[in-house]
């Protein structure tokens, strides 16, 4: 009899555990391709402490120039993410939406870029697996 309580007490700490293993949360590297060009592209994902915002820092390349990003929104939804963030190349001020899914350690999807002024300049895939 007791083993069973035992086991029943140990449920809720699995199960934060299961949750904490399943989390999104690290640095993803990989690649991106557009209608005009391509590169790589960097996205490290963190959660405050507990069930806190999420927070991200972008990077990819353009040509040999790594740029930069400053995130404007983002949201994970269980194994969806959409990330906004804005940028400057060239003097081109823009902003890129990803629409994005985690399958075990990949994050793939989709993207779109438009200027300060809401002209489209872009959009295409991206491939990233998490760094070990």
């Amino acid at each position: 009899m007791r083993r069973p309580i035992l086991l029943l007490s140990l449920l809720p700490a699995l199960s934060l555990l299961a949750l904490a293993l399943a989390s999104p949360a690290g640095k993803y590297s990989g690649t991106w391709v557009g209608l005009q060009s391509e590169g790589t592209i960097k996205i490290q994902l963190a959660q405050a402490s507990g069930k806190g915002e999420w927070s991200a820092d972008v990077s990819f390349t353009l040509g040999e120039q790594e740029v930069k990003c400053k995130t404007v929104s983002i949201k994970v939804d269980g194994d969806k993410l959409d990330l906004a963030y804005e940028f400057n190349v060239g003097g081109l001020q823009a902003t890129s939406t990803v629409v994005g899914k985690f399958d075990g350690a990949k994050l793939e999807g989709t993207y779109s870029t438009k200027s300060a002024e809401g002209a489209a300049v872009d959009q295409g895939t991206f491939k990233t697996a998490l760094e070990k």
